[in-house]
């Protein structure tokens, strides 16, 4: 995460998938901290590209290890489908995923408006990627284990697209 926005933050102002640019962070700043609604559908758009693109070179480095494991080439089941996207513990149900996943969310986006407020103190220049990657470690360590804190739908969507078109199927579209 830290990487992928120093990389791009004079670029875009580190508006990066999966990271400090989720789309509710594109949406949240395009209606309240005035990012330019124009540019919203095609952040949207490189933000899932980026989402399958990483699923597909994670995917391509670990072909061979995922047909080991499944017990043959071209075999593919939900057992490793959870290393591109994420699914919830068996324990939860719909409305726990969706309030798991607001709350993490909610606070993901109130620490990062705050640490990007001029008001507030923000943190010395070039330093905010060390902010972000603190950030979502503790929102991870704290809130990440019953949905596996995807925070992102291009984060999430894209490697479920990427792992449907490569054997995958239908069945990585459940919540579980």
């Amino acid at each position: 995460t830290a990487m992928g926005v120093w990389v791009s933050l004079g670029i875009s102002g580190g508006h990066i998938n999966p990271a400090t640019e989720l789309i509710k962070v594109t949406l949240a700043l395009a209606t309240w901290r005035g990012f330019p609604w124009k540019k919203v559908p095609a952040y949207i758009f490189a933000q899932l590209m980026g989402g399958i693109v990483g699923a597909a070179l994670v995917y391509a480095n670990y072909f061979h290890a995922i047909d080991i494991f499944e017990g043959g080439r071209g075999i593919r089941t939900l057992q490793t489908a959870s290393l591109f996207s994420t699914y919830a513990m068996d324990y939860m149900t719909p409305v726990s995923c969706f309030f798991s996943e607001f709350l993490a969310t909610a606070v993901l986006i109130i620490l990062v408006l705050a640490t990007i407020d001029a008001k507030n103190s923000p943190p010395p220049t070039g330093l905010f990627p060390v902010t972000l990657f603190l950030l979502i470690l503790g929102i991870g360590a704290a809130l990440g284990m019953e949905t596996a804190y995807a925070l992102n739908p291009a984060r999430d969507l894209g490697p479920r697209i990427l792992t449907s078109m490569v054997g995958y199927g239908k069945a990585v579209y459940t919540f579980r």
